[in-house]
């Protein structure tokens, strides 16, 4: 069979020939074959869909963590550069004492609730994912002339951490 015998010629209807061509569509029997997808084609595309989900997931979940620690760390981090501008703007200690699983920040050291201007924030670290944690658990005061009691503190996620340092002078770094 010919190829002009397989393909059906469409004249252009408009008036006018110019920028115009006619179509080519194959023909009628060609196009009953050609819908929809086999069984072995749909097959194929989920079983790639499979190998890239297998691969992906694990490397998703190690990023989310990696995230996750980042976002602990810069927000402490702030949180720590805020206590000390506190401290010497009102003219006093501000602490961010430390647990386990969340810090307060700007808390009232004498347990009296004498501070008027303590704000006693609590930060619990499973908004930023459930397994986080920091250690040691410790109290980091930043005093009136904005100096600290230097150390580090040490943020974890799974295989994922980030270490804060503060020194003597009060200031803070994320290593």
């Amino acid at each position: 069979m010919a190829i002009k015998d397989k393909m059906r010629i469409i004249p252009n209807l408009i008036g006018s020939d110019q920028g115009k061509q006619a179509g080519v569509l194959p023909s009628s029997a060609l196009l009953d074959r050609q819908r929809g997808f086999t069984l072995l084609e749909v097959i194929i595309v989920m079983a790639i869909m499979g190998i890239v989900a297998a691969i992906g997931i694990p490397s998703f979940s190690d990023w989310r963590e990696k995230q996750a620690v980042r976002s602990a760390a810069q927000a402490l981090l702030a949180q720590m550069k805020q206590a000390r501008i506190m401290a010497v703007a009102d003219n006093r200690s501000v602490s961010i004492n430390f647990t386990s699983s969340s810090y307060t920040f700007d808390a009232d050291t004498t347990n009296s609730s004498s501070c008027g201007l303590c704000k006693n924030e609590l930060v619990p670290l499973s908004q930023f994912a459930n397994n986080l944690t920091v250690s040691p658990t410790t109290r980091r005061t930043f005093s009136s002339r904005g100096t600290a009691n230097a150390g580090s503190v040490t943020l974890t996620s799974g295989g994922s951490s980030k270490i804060i340092t503060i020194n003597v002078v009060g200031r803070a770094y994320l290593h």
